[in-house]
């Protein structure tokens, strides 16, 4: 009889582990609680896979407004009226804010980043990329709320589309050879006129694509993006970067300091210069 409880113990255990490494709902049996609970919304409203997802149904069909859910689920959703808990799968957690936290709609719920995954740009701009450690802030492009209801995070006027407004003071840095000022072209995607991207002195201004791949490339900013990375203009061609720009690049022409680079100073010659 010892024999036996040890087995159902055992096997029991092995159940529970197996329910908790569970980090994809892609199957019915992955589903936490009782799931003939949740025919209101149709099959497959829970499975990554399916084209019923609810995520989809919130982004198609609410406009990313996900409040209504409240009604049946409870304040916190935390089941409500309806006993099932938004906040049960492991992907929503209610410390975070459950649904309403921001990685959940535009960021990754596993490793709980908050800027959108789609393209690499969100990551370069916000963590450094291999040309520079620069970084900026969420709010140095976007108008942040103050809470998930707030006007400024869910509009009708501009449903499911972030509002950008280039507030950065590094994209603003003025030089004697910068041009016009930084401008988001929401419609196609584009910065333009961003001394991150070339708009300084012998530099390119380079208009450059969010969605699209290698837009910061070495000759992109300054020279030409294949070949010749030399600044044009008034800048000397002399092909040994490393001479005039100590400690920054080395002979290979590889960053060796990304502090120094894109950072709205000259460093030339061991010193860093805002007179240029």
């Amino acid at each position: 009889m010892k024999h036996e409880m040890n087995i159902l113990l055992i096997s029991l255990l092995a159940v529970c582990l197996l329910a908790a490494c569970s980090s994809e709902l892609n199957d019915p049996e992955d589903l936490p609680g009782s799931p003939q609970l949740y025919g209101v919304h149709g099959e497959g409203y829970l499975l990554f896979g399916s084209s019923n997802f609810h995520g989809y149904d919130i982004r198609d069909n609410l406009g990313g407004d996900i409040t209504g859910c409240r009604t049946c689920h409870g304040n916190e959703y935390a089941g409500g009226r309806t006993g099932q808990s938004c906040n049960a799968s492991g992907c929503h957690v209610a410390e975070d804010g459950g649904p309403e936290a921001c990685y959940v709609c535009h960021g990754d719920s596993y490793t709980k980043k908050i800027y959108p995954q789609e393209y690499p740009s969100h990551a370069t701009h916000l963590e450094g990329g291999d040309y520079s450690a620069t970084t900026i802030a969420c709010g140095d492009c976007h108008t942040l709320p103050s809470n998930y209801e707030d006007p400024a995070h869910l509009d009708d006027a501009t449903p499911g589309r972030a509002e950008v407004l280039l507030r950065n003071a590094l994209a603003s840095v003025k030089t004697n050879g910068t041009v016009g000022t930084p401008a988001y072209d929401g419609g196609g995607g584009t910065c333009a006129n961003t001394y991150c991207h070339g708009n300084f002195t012998n530099g390119n201004n380079l208009t450059v694509a969010w969605k699209e791949m290698n837009q910061a490339s070495c000759g992109s900013c300054h020279g030409q993006a294949v070949g010749n990375p030399l600044p044009g203009g008034s800048h000397p061609q002399n092909g040994n970067c490393s001479a005039c720009h100590t400690g920054v690049i080395d002979a290979n022409r590889t960053i060796i300091d990304k502090s120094l680079h894109v950072n709205g100073i000259l460093n030339v010659f061991g010193q860093a210069r805002r007179d240029w």
